[in-house]
């Protein structure tokens, strides 16, 4: 097969959206369903709410074509697909273009092209894989020349030199679409039927070393065509494929797991995906074909990814035989299925990092696992993100209708939406085709022009939020213009939630009269682009007169928008006392909040929304209310079907919620206090939810999940004519249900429940308990929050509701010490008490002395590790208490003056002092700078300590040395051996920003150790010269690096410590760069790479800098 790869996926008829027009907010008052996280979640420890990248789009080198493959190595991206020019961040298509034939690397720090890698390939590349060390990439496509020497549809690159690999030259009969690699073989899937004159049915494998085939051959098998059904091109549903489109190693002994349009494998069934023996090239067991369908010419599993423990997998169909549009999660060994994501709209690309799964998609429904609904018209969205967790299970039917995956687990889609523009390319009007990333960032390659409103062609980079600018707020569509309503004691400002690309939660604060003022009220609320609550904020303290109100909402980076102020008139029927228990109720986060204190008419009013219940016939308001000191009412019902509150408007029924009530009742036929039901009257068809009472008296919370009707019941009975306080709640740790401030019992086996959308009804419906649909008794206070309430905050409300007062909270201690020989300093300011103020600080040292104030220090006698203790006391008397341990040391003993030399160095340190966080200050040179938000770093047994977290860099600078020739000699080892694609040890000068020159050692896994001579400009990394040392490197043997900047000439020689010092240097090059001709500072990084299985340690000894051609003095 030749030419441009044609995606055979549903067309996206209502997706072309044009650049800088956005699509609209849809959808009307909906509650939140399942609880999502964003790039700050309010819970990091929910699986379900994993913190994401922000969606804030960075300046990427743009292309002029399509991008289908990915892959990073290092801090190098490396970009396949068709194309022929690339061009910088921001430039228009046509201007600032360099030449990049269907293959380029940027860096994935700073978005800018790799000038030193410029390969040429006369034909599109379509995969992408990386040698388990990193030392070179593999490429395939329908390619025959590379470099203008030939090369079949696969070839491969040195990472270190961006050349040719000259000893490897399979020749495929055509086109390359997966690769894998290990050490020793190279894996292939594609179109092909041979590589070389040996037939090979759309697999084979390859030595690694020369290329040679392998004798692996296993078999893909067609399928029926029983299940093609396209309307425009009938006499292709006749036709039938078994080509391999994607390939990864996993799991137990060098697995190889294929994905594709194939049937079975060896004969064997295996639709869409299967496992192979990676020696034998036998079938393996992969449970997750038993549920996929997708095979053929119009159907596929289109990629796979893995972060090898799971294999990550995503479908595609188009009136064919598949059931999977979206992606799935399956263990590697066995391939069990993990979580199935049942979203609808072809996928194409997953790469997993950090709890969170991220989507290249058009995906336009995912209802099903609790997401965003069909939209009329269609939106697709072409960047998504799930949990990489199961958090609830596949719902019962699709928009298709069919329940392919009902009942399977399932992972939460998360609140992560950066818009992105379909392109044209392909003729697929698709954005995205590929995706990928580190730790740091999420990248994007496929044909989009743009993403969220900016031009950025074809490639996009993303962030987590310590790197990223976070200037993506929320956003709102025409006017946004709050109302205000008067209600019995209050005036009520609602407002139509606005949405945030990435943060679901956002506070709204109102305002009166003037944003001088404090805030009438601040809350912090969820919404969803496809699902905006209405909220609402009641103000009790208003004088009788017009006012004006205007609400804003602010993210957590602090970007806001403002709605426009609104003018009403407030009577004197609208103010009322502020009330305790209702105060707490709001203040710990209520969505919805009846407190049924209202006197007449047909509403409930909500205090926290719009969304009013309304009042039938078998109501009896103004009676005696449960909350202790407070005069607002509760209502009465009669236990008929004439006596409850039904809801006004429908929304999704929620997965994480807790539903409180107060109730009181004598009744001998129970009924359902509250629950949640289909149906705003009458019975509902669908109901759960519930907190319901039976005929004993007993309590019982419980919701419906496939078919099944778990249940939380008490023993004890509640049905003695006293006010009762109950809560139920459900979140990823359980069904939990609590009576007067006790919990009564919890199933974590219970995480989730149907989905749904209806009403929150008070006072009855059908349920499946043993009692009375319809109540009969007093209810009061109901409310719904969209967490699970803690233990501590529902006897809170409990205690609250019975005394009338709020329960004083205590204070938080928190403080920090910083020592500096035998004194310590502790700073305690940052304590804090949520209501009220920190009256006073307390202090233990910890060896018997003590303080007071909110700042202090203490002189320890000795030297050693010591527990400080503060302790803090709030306004009403209540405390909180925080320790810490200290490490102090004795100072160093000065030197004995030594005779002055002929040169000074320009730095020197043996590192012969204790520090217990960072180097402290050098001999000679001044202080270290540390860098790198993973590292740990130490001064102890004489030698600086450094340990960098896996896929990151750190490092220590001298920032008050500035020198341009420059020498820098030390003592470098590594106490363990690499690992995954190894570790980058760099020491260098001439810095400035990030701009520098360098000498760079790569200790591999297996023990070769290779010397570079670099440069960066502006972050982007290029090696001039590189040479692998004889030998291999043994953990804890120490190295001597001396590396000389002198003009343009760069040198640097790597010989044993304590050895004679060699008279050649090692590697040698010449950097005429106008940047690097001027002095900067010195500096030491390290980078464990992505792989590695462990941090990365490092010891640096005997460092020393002088003029270049300079000796340090003899030991």
């Amino acid at each position: 097969m030749s030419g441009r790869v044609r995606a055979v996926s549903r067309p996206i008829v209502a997706a072309g959206v044009a650049l800088m027009v956005g699509a609209g907010v849809l959808g009307g008052v909906v509650a939140p369903g399942t609880a999502r996280a964003d790039w700050a979640p309010l819970d990091r420890t929910d699986p379900a709410t994993p913190a994401t990248v922000t969606a804030d789009p960075l300046p990427t080198t743009q292309i002029n074509g399509v991008a289908w493959a990915q892959l990073v190595v290092g801090n190098k991206v490396y970009v396949a697909g068709e194309f022929t020019r690339a061009r910088p961040a921001g430039a228009a298509p046509g201007t600032q273009e360099t030449a990049r034939n269907h293959l380029l690397a940027y860096d994935i720090r700073t978005g800018q092209l790799d000038t030193s890698f410029a390969p040429t390939l006369n034909a599109q590349a379509l995969a992408l894989a990386a040698s388990p060390d990193g030392s070179r990439i593999y490429v395939g496509g329908d390619f025959t020349r590379a470099d203008g020497q030939s090369r079949y549809r696969v070839a491969a690159y040195s990472t270190a030199t961006g050349q040719l690999v000259s000893d490897f030259r399979p020749a495929v009969g055509n086109q390359v679409r997966a690769i894998a690699a290990t050490d020793s073989t190279v894996y292939l899937g594609g179109a092909f039927a041979s590589v070389g004159s040996t037939a090979r049915n759309r697999l084979a494998a390859v030595s690694a070393a020369t290329g040679a085939l392998l004798p692996w051959a296993p078999r893909p098998g067609v399928g029926s065509t029983a299940g093609n059904t396209l309307k425009d091109d009938p006499e292709k549903n006749a036709q039938t494929s078994n080509e391999v489109l994607a390939l990864v190693v996993a799991g137990s002994n060098g697995q190889v797991v294929a994905a594709g349009r194939f049937d079975s494998l060896n004969g064997v069934k295996a639709t869409g995906v299967g496992a192979l023996d990676g020696v034998t090239g036998a079938t393996r067991p992969f449970a997750v074909n038993r549920l996929i369908t997708n095979q053929g010419v119009n159907s596929a599993v289109w990629s796979l990814s893995t972060d090898g423990t799971s294999v990550y997998g995503t479908g595609y169909n188009y009136y064919g035989p598949g059931n999977l549009e979206g992606s799935f999660a399956a263990e590697a060994t066995g391939g069990r299925v993990r979580w199935i994501n049942d979203c609808r709209g072809d996928t194409y690309s997953i790469f997993a990092k950090g709890g969170a799964a991220y989507h290249a998609t058009h995906a336009h429904v995912c209802d099903n696992i609790g997401g965003f609904p069909e939209q009329n018209p269609r939106v697709n969205m072409y960047g998504t993100a799930v949990s990489n967790a199961a958090t609830g299970t596949v719902g019962p039917v699709t928009v298709q209708g069919i329940p392919y995956f009902r009942g399977q687990p399932a992972p939460s889609v998360l609140p992560w939406y950066p818009t992105f523009y379909s392109g044209r390319y392909t003729g697929q009007y698709q954005a995205g085709w590929t995706v990928t990333g580190n730790d740091d960032y999420v990248v994007y390659g496929g044909e989009f022009p743009g993403v969220n409103g900016l031009t950025q062609q074809g490639l996009v980079r993303f962030a987590v939020s310590d790197i990223a600018p976070d200037r993506v707020g929320p956003r709102t569509t025409g006017t946004w213009t709050p109302t205000v309503s008067m209600v019995p004691g209050a005036a009520r400002v609602s407002w139509r939630a606005v949405s945030d690309r990435d943060n679901e939660h956002l506070t709204y604060r109102v305002y009166r009269d003037s944003m001088a003022a404090a805030p009438v009220c601040a809350v912090t609320r969820p919404s969803q682009w496809w699902t905006l609550p209405t909220y609402a904020c009641s103000d009790t303290a208003a004088t009788a007169g017009a006012h004006r109100y205007l609400v804003t909402a602010t993210d957590a980076a602090g970007n806001r928008v403002s709605s426009t102020w609104v003018t009403a008139t407030v009577g004197s029927a609208n103010r009322s006392p502020s009330r305790a228990y209702a105060g707490l109720v709001q203040a710990d986060g209520a969505l919805q909040h009846w407190p049924l204190g209202e006197a007449s008419g047909t509403r409930a009013y909500n205090r926290t929304n719009g969304l009013d219940l309304t009042v039938q016939s078998g109501v009896t308001r103004r009676q005696a209310g449960a909350i202790a000191g407070d005069a607002d009412t509760s209502y009465a019902f009669n236990g008929t079907s004439s006596g409850y509150l039904g809801g006004t408007s429908a929304m999704a029924a929620p997965q994480t919620f807790s539903v409180e009530a107060w109730f009181q009742t004598t009744s001998r036929a129970g009924g359902r206090i509250v629950g949640f039901g289909n149906s705003a009257t009458g019975y509902s068809s669908s109901y759960d939810r519930h907190v319901m009472m039976d005929a004993s008296g007993r309590l019982a919370f419980g919701v419906r999940l496939n078919g099944t009707n778990p249940t939380v019941t008490t023993t004890g009975t509640y049905n003695d004519g006293r006010w009762h306080h109950v809560v139920g709640t459900l979140d990823h740790t359980g069904l939990a249900l609590y009576v007067d401030g006790t919990l009564i019992g919890k199933r974590a086996d219970v995480t989730a429940a149907s989905r749904y959308t209806g009403h929150w009804r008070v006072g009855g419906d059908r349920s499946w308990f043993s009692g009375a649909d319809w109540f009969a008794g007093r209810i009061d206070e109901v409310a719904v929050y969209p967490r699970a309430l803690s233990p501590e905050q529902v006897r809170a409300h409990d205690s609250t509701g019975r005394s009338g007062t709020v329960p004083n909270a205590a204070p938080t201690a928190s403080f920090t010490a910083t020592p500096a020989d035998l004194t310590v300093a502790v700073d305690g300011a940052a304590s804090a008490d949520a209501d009220g103020r920190v009256a006073a600080h307390a202090w233990d040292f910890g060896d018997g002395a003590t303080g007071t104030g909110a700042t202090a220090s203490h002189t320890y006698a000795a030297a050693g590790t010591y527990t400080v203790r503060l302790t803090v006391t709030d306004d009403d008397g209540a405390t909180g208490t925080v320790t810490r341990t200290v490490t102090v040391t004795a100072p160093a003993p000065q030197p004995e003056p030594e005779p002055e030399p002929g040169v000074q160095p320009l730095a020197a340190d043996a590192f012969e002092r204790s520090v217990t966080s960072g180097w402290g200050t050098a001999d000679v040179g001044g202080a270290w700078t540390m860098s790198g938000s993973s590292g740990i770093s130490s001064v102890t047994g004489g030698a600086g300590q450094l340990s960098g977290g896996i896929g990151r860099t750190v490092g220590a600078t001298l920032g008050a040395v500035s020198g341009q020739d420059v020498a820098v000699q030390a003592e470098l080892t590594l106490p363990q051996a690499a690992t995954g694609t190894g570790a980058w040890v760099s020491l260098g000068g001439r810095k400035v920003g990030s701009t520098d020159q360098r000498a760079t050692l790569r200790f591999q896994s297996t023990g070769a150790v290779d010397v570079r001579l670099d440069r960066t400009v502006d972050g982007a990394e290029t090696v001039l010269a590189s040479q692998r040392l004889a030998g291999t490197y043994a953990p804890g043997t120490a190295l001597t690096v001396r590396l000389e900047l002198a003009g343009t000439a760069l040198r640097a020689k790597v010989w044993p410590a304590g050895t004679a010092e060699p008279t050649a240097w090692t590697v040698t090059a010449t950097d005429t760069t106008a940047a690097l001709q001027r002095p900067g500072s010195l500096f030491l990084e390290v980078y464990t790479s992505g792989s590695a299985t462990r941090r990365q340690d490092l010891r640096l000894d005997d460092l020393w800098a002088g003029q270049a051609g300079q000796l340090p003095p003899a030991p």
